[in-house]
């Protein structure tokens, strides 16, 4: 019987350092491979400090020894986590980036890759269904789009002061080409698609929602805009018309992709609040080690101590939350 263990993590905000007892609880725990989706990096006062952040994570996963398919989220930046990625995939042979090759097949099951996010926290990589090709773009003063092909032009625009800024996009129909046998296709995506039901979905999310047009530091805030739930505490303290919400954001378009591709399987991160969370399709809550043919699930939040192992076994799917504090007490 053939039979793979993933370990997952994401969302590592706070202190790099907690990847090193991440990776040796993991291995002890029999995860062979490594998954890494998403927010492993992001802006940290200067890019040196930034690419300080990500390099020592990625410098530790590279002497862990497991082979490890990393992929952006959210955060990261393209300067940051961009030139950072490249020089540890080329310096350690078991690290993969994900943004290079889209899947990866297996004897039993294949791995899909949707790098970055529909909602930038500061980060620069982002994924959609526009017309857009997936592709780096710069984006000119007057709003215009152009791509770059390498590192030394992006920085040279920003210093020549050309440019007000630049991206990497991911069309999400790309996943078209890829997903052949979708009971055997499992997405990594650091997004979530949407589902309906908040007592057992994993993609609930609380949040400040802006009510109406404000200014705040002299600085105008569109109604509708959002913030996640520390940064929306403070701004209310303020005074501010912000309301505090509870709902499933996952992903719609993402939703009627997986739908129409048959697509059962995802891991994800991205809401904190629902972290270790799984369910099925239809919303239902799936048991912790249980063999099934449909789970999503929310692999958790590093920065607390939330990761994983997921186990494909014959092109069926369980997992098993950890929690790095549990062994912190047996230690």
């Amino acid at each position: 019987m053939t039979e793979t263990r993933y370990g997952i993590i994401s969302d590592i905000h706070q202190d790099p350092r907690i990847i090193v007892l991440a990776l040796e609880i993991l291995k002890k725990q029999g995860a062979e491979k490594l998954l890494v989706n998403g927010d492993i990096g992001g802006n940290y006062g200067s890019l040196e400090k930034s690419q300080q952040y990500t390099a020592f994570i990625l410098d530790s996963i590279g002497k862990s020894g497991l082979e490890a398919y990393v992929q952006p989220g959210s955060h990261e930046t393209l300067l940051g986590y961009g030139q950072v990625i490249e020089y540890f995939s080329k310096k350690y042979p078991n690290i993969t980036d994900a943004t290079e090759l889209a899947e990866v097949k297996q004897k039993d099951h294949s791995l899909v890759f949707l790098p970055g996010s529909d909602f930038s926290c500061g980060g620069e990589y982002t994924f959609g269904n526009s017309n857009l090709s997936s592709d780096r773009y710069l984006v000119s003063m007057q709003g215009k789009l152009g791509k770059f092909d390498c590192w030394e032009q992006l920085i040279d625009s920003f210093n020549q002061g050309i440019i007000k800024g630049a991206f990497e996009y991911f069309n999400m129909n790309d996943l078209k080409k890829y997903v052949n046998d979708p009971d055997k296709t499992i997405v990594v995506c650091h997004v979530l698609r949407k589902f309906d039901n908040l007592g057992t979905c994993v993609d609930v999310a609380e949040f400040g929602e802006v009510m109406r047009d404000f200014y705040l530091n002299k600085e105008e805030v569109k109604k509708g805009s959002v913030y996640p739930l520390p940064v929306a505490k403070q701004v209310i303290q303020t005074g501010a018309p912000v309301e505090i919400r509870k709902e499933n954001r996952g992903n719609s378009d993402l939703k009627n992709l997986y739908e129409g591709l048959g697509i059962t399987k995802a891991v994800s991160g991205h809401f904190h609040e629902s972290g270790h969370r799984a369910n099925d399709r239809n919303g239902n809550h799936i048991q912790e080690g249980q063999l099934v043919s449909e789970l999503f699930w929310n692999s958790g939040h590093l920065d607390i101590g939330q990761t994983g192992i997921l186990t494909v076994t014959e092109g069926k799917v369980s997992y098993r939350n950890i929690n790095l504090k549990d062994y912190l007490k047996q230690d």
